[in-house]
Parts: C-alpha cells; sequence; structure tokens
C-alpha cells in the first residue's frame, strides 16, 4: 500500500529509544540507526531526512516534542504533511492523557495504555481515530483506569471488562458520550498576533495579524452552538477579510460559506483550537479619498544614531499618542494590580507559538475592570535594539523610565517599561554610545602612525630644525600647530556608521480589543440535547493583541 505509516519510534534527551510501535512490515534498520542518521545532521535538523544508504531507501519523518525526539520511516511514496501532522496529534493525544509534560517516565509506566492508543489512532498505516474526546471512548485513561481496578470485582469468566460497549461510544468523532459537567461554562479567547514591518519614514511596509480562537467547553449533553462574529467596516468600505481561515472539524463548513462570520458547531468536550485566520492589515497600498486611514502602530518608535560630540551614540525615543485607545488615565494607577497578571499574559503568548492550547488560564488575571472590552489597556512594553557585528561594548547607557540590560551573547539592548509608565502622551527614551571593535586594519595604521612621528622626531633632534617646530598655545597649554585640526569635529568613519542600530524590535501586549478589529457579536447554545433548560451556562469572552519575539521591527 502506498502513502502508508510504517512505525513510530520515540527517544529520549540522550537519544534511547524508550518506544518502538510498528503498523506495518517490521523496519529495515534498528532503532540504533535511525537515530544515528538523525543526529549526524547539525541543528537545525530537518523535519524530513532521506536516507539513500539503506536498502531500499528510507524517509525518516521527525519532529521535537519536550526534549522528546519522535522518528517514523517509510519506505514508501508518502505525502510529508500527512505524516508530521499525525507525529504532532500522537504528542498531543499522549500528553493529554497523561497530562503535561510529557516525560519518558509516563510514557514507560504505561506502555499498555500507549500501544492501544496508537492502535486505535492507526490502522495498517493509515491514520484512523486522532480526536482526544473519541479515543477517551475506547481507550481509558490511566486515572480511570485506576479507579476502576481499586473498586471493581473483576466477574469470573469476564475476557475484557473495560471494554466499551458499542452504546457508549458516541457518534460525534470529537466528543465524548454522555458527558456531564456539574458547572457548565463555556469561554472563547481570541489571541492575535502582529507581524509588521515600518520603514525608517514612518510607513508601514508590510502588517498582517494571525488570530487564534481557543475555546473550552465544559458543557454537558450535546449543545449546539452558534458563534456570530463582527468585522468592523474596513478603510475600504467594506468589512475586514478573514484570509485563510482554518476550522476544527466541528466547525459546519456550509454555514460558514453561506453566511460568513456564523460559526455552527458542536464543540468537544475540554479545550480545542476552534479556527485560526490571517487579517491583511493593509488592503491597499495606494490610499485612496474614500479610505484616507491607514494602519498605525499603537506607539511611536523614533531612532537617531551619529549624535554626540563623536558621532558614536544612539537614541531609541518611544512615545505614546494622547489619544491612543488602549491607554487611560486611570490605568496608572492600577497597574499595580495587573502586574501580577501581565507576567501570566506574557507566558500565554509564549504557549501559544507551540502546539498546547492557551485557554481558561486567561481567567481571573488582573484587575477585572481594567482590560476588559470596554476598557483596553496596554501592558509588558519591551523594546530589544539588535547590535551590528562591529560592536564591542556600549557606554554611559541610560534609560528615562524602565529597566535595560546589555546581552552580550545575543548581542542585542532590551529595554523594558513598568506598567506605572504608560501614560498618554508619555515619552521615554534610551540612549547610549557605542565602542567598535578593532580591526586588523585598524591596528596596522595604528601602528605605522606610530613608526613615522618616531622618525620625524629623530629627524628633528638630528638637525635642529626650529622652524619646523612652530607651536600654538592655546589654554596654557603648547600644542603642535600639525594637530590643531584634530580638535575639530570629523565625519564619522565607515565603522562608526556601521556600528550603528539598523532596526528596533517591539514587544507590547494589549487587553481588550483585537487589532483588526474583530469582535464577538453572540455566543448561544441554539441546539443539543442533554442539558436542562433550566440550566444557563456561564460564557466568557476574552481579547488579547500581542506583539514579540521580533514580530513587529521598525527599521532606522
Amino acid at each position: 500500500m502506498a502513502g502508508a505509516i510504517e512505525a513510530l519510534y520515540i527517544y529520549d534527551s540522550q537519544n534511547a529509544v524508550i518506544l518502538q510501535h510498528n503498523w506495518r512490515h517490521r523496519p529495515t534498520a534498528s532503532a540504533q540507526e535511525y537515530i544515528t542518521a538523525y543526529i549526524s545532521h547539525p541543528p537545525p535538523r530537518p523535519p524530513l531526512i532521506h536516507l539513500s544508504n539503506l536498502t531500499p531507501p528510507t524517509l525518516l519523518f521527525s519532529i521535537v516534542h519536550n526534549n522528546l525526539t519522535f522518528l517514523s520511516p517509510t519506505t514508501s511514496e508518502v505525502e510529508p504533511l500527512l505524516i508530521l501532522e499525525f507525529l504532532h496529534r500522537i504528542a498531543d493525544v499522549l500528553e493529554d492523557y497523561f497530562t503535561p509534560p510529557l516525560i519518558p517516565s509516563k510514557i514507560e509506566g504505561n506502555y499498555d495504555i500507549v500501544a492501544e492508543l496508537l492502535g486505535e489512532m492507526c490502522d495498517d498505516g493509515l491514520p484512523f481515530n486522532t480526536e482526544p474526546n473519541g479515543l477517551r471512548d475506547v481507550v481509558l485513561p490511566p486515572s480511570i483506569m485506576k479507579k476502576l481496578l481499586a473498586n471493581v470485582t473483576l466477574p469470573t469468566g469476564s475476557l475484557d471488562p473495560f471494554r466499551s460497549t458499542p452504546s457508549t461510544i458516541s457518534t460525534i468523532p470529537w466528543r465524548r458520550a454522555n458527558v456531564k459537567h456539574t458547572s457548565n461554562e463555556m469561554y472563547l479567547d481570541l489571541l492575535e498576533t502582529l507581524h509588521c514591518t515600518v520603514a525608517p519614514s514612518g510607513r508601514p511596509i508590510a502588517a498582517r495579524v494571525v488570530g487564534n480562537m481557543l475555546f473550552t467547553a465544559k458543557i454537558s449533553g450535546i449543545p449546539d452552538m452558534l458563534l456570530l462574529l463582527r468585522t468592523p467596516t474596513a478603510r475600504g468600505g467594506g468589512g475586514v477579510t478573514l484570509e485563510s481561515p482554518v476550522f476544527h472539524p466541528c466547525v459546519r463548513l456550509s454555514k460558514w460559506n453561506a453566511q460568513p462570520g456564523h460559526l455552527s458547531f458542536v464543540p468537544p468536550d475540554g479545550k480545542f483550537v476552534l479556527a485560526s485566520y490571517e487579517v491583511n492589515m493593509l488592503p491597499s497600498f495606494t490610499p485612496s479619498i474614500s479610505s484616507p486611514q491607514q494602519f498605525n502602530l499603537p506607539l511611536s518608535i523614533t531612532t537617531k544614531t551619529l549624535q554626540g560630540p563623536n558621532s558614536t551614540e544612539f537614541e531609541v525615543k518611544l512615545t505614546i499618542p494622547h489619544s491612543s485607545p488602549y491607554c487611560h488615565p486611570s490605568s496608572s494607577s492600577s497597574s499595580s494590580q495587573q502586574n501580577s497578571g501581565s507576567s501570566a499574559f506574557a507566558r500565554i503568548a509564549a504557549q501559544s507559538a507551540g502546539t498546547s492550547i492557551p485557554s481558561q488560564f486567561l481567567q481571573g488575571t488582573g484587575n477585572s475592570s481594567a482590560g476588559s472590552s470596554n476598557n483596553p489597556i496596554i501592558e509588558d512594553i519591551a523594546v530589544y535594539i539588535p547590535l551590528p557585528p562591529q560592536v564591542r561594548t556600549l557606554l554611559n547607557t541610560r534609560a528615562s523610565k524602565g529597566d535595560f540590560l546589555h546581552d552580550t551573547e545575543k548581542n542585542h539592548v532590551q529595554w523594558r517599561l513598568p506598567n506605572t509608565a504608560i501614560t498618554p502622551g508619555a515619552t521615554h527614551t534610551f540612549k547610549a554610545e557605542v565602542v567598535v571593535k578593532p580591526t586588523y586594519e585598524d591596528d596596522g595604521e595604528e601602528d605605522n602612525e606610530e613608526l613615522s612621528t618616531a622618525k620625524l622626531s629623530n629627524y628633528d633632534n638630528n638637525y635642529d630644525d626650529k622652524s619646523t617646530k612652530s607651536t600654538v598655545v592655546t589654554s596654557g597649554t603648547t600644542t603642535p600647530a600639525g594637530e590643531k585640526q584634530k580638535e575639530k569635529k570629523l565625519p564619522p568613519s565607515p565603522q562608526v556608521i556601521a556600528s550603528m542600530p539598523r532596526s528596533v524590535l517591539l514587544d507590547f501586549t494589549i487587553r481588550g480589543a483585537l487589532l483588526s478589529g474583530l469582535k464577538v457579536d453572540s455566543l448561544n447554545i441554539v441546539g443539543g440535547k442533554g442539558l436542562p433548560e433550566t440550566v444557563k451556562p456561564y460564557k466568557g469572552v476574552k481579547y488579547i493583541s500581542r506583539a514579540g519575539e521580533g514580530s513587529v521591527e521598525i527599521r532606522c
């Protein structure tokens, strides 16, 4: 069969195999040969390696999850994204069953459950059931298994007392059967990340938002939900277009295609990514009369280079607009209450880039009145200044507000502002003086200059030509006339010009608003069964926009 998944190998951080599972024929090489071929490539290692030295030639697919290496060899032609996505699904399912983080001892101590899961997820080399909710109906998690073994007496002659009967298996692949919750609640967290490049003139060159809708459903029975999204009026007069949308299998695509913005779905039980999308914030490069507005960053940054008496200083100025919709006069007084929540949001944004689903943790952080859709705030502002390799060190570094650090390993300056300094119209500056690394040519020129000066001195001493020793008296000191030119400010050298920063990276978090302007109009249960009509589930919606990890670049 072409395009089949043949085997799976999982290795620990010491490259020792902790699990091997075959779905089809026995592989042509050993587990040690596969990991040796994988680590022979220098990092970053590619996710697909062709092993032409094996017979038959083999394709080796790989992912890394929590210091665990997942390898899958195949000897047939196969769609690469199929196997790579399947490996990610295996890692997510194992982490869902054994709680994060996924470590070798959890796999080795539950090998029977892992083997049963792999058998259900793939049938004769073809992915079969990869939904965690559906797998829980046929493979009991370790906690439930231990309770059953401790409290239930096995009936005599029973072959498999824990096997789920067909009546307990859900007809919906992504949702468990007979779901019951004492407190019914659902949360929707909308997280957007800005990717933007700004020219030295201040005009955005590119601006794109990547969004994720993170859903947490704890509803009894089988709820049928309807989510209505509201897109604001764009600069061209129409609504914001969600480009390249990707939906969870529970979403009814026919409903979305007929009425864009209407998401109809029966959710899985627990956390999942409902949808992902992109929004181009610069739909037109030539503003027209009907659409004069252009996308602007919520903060303004200007950079000045070649400053100071020796043209070796630079300055970075950050300004918060007076009319900023994300900054309120009351934010400074309540920011002390939000500091504990701000660090949590930084961790949230970092986790969202991985495979885990960050949700629920957004609830109950910070001040309830600040950071809402009615009172959005901006916080956790940080500026990163990458330094060219010509810079040896910095002198006279100072900032009007906040803390800064010169990271010599990464060769950049990190400047962070406290939330108390984020007020309308505030301006903060960072200044520093660069010291250029000496080059081989510079050293040679200095040596030659010293040598030529020594020869000239000997020549003067031998012949005592006083006519060539005219001096200039300045402020009570005598200076040779030939050195008078050095007192003037000379233009910066090419080395100094090359040592100036070329760009500035901006990091911030906005709570209570999305940069794309997308909002949730309503989230309701419109049908289903198993939930009494008298029960009104609790609903919560959160908006977070952020920029970080070099996603916003302001060029100098």
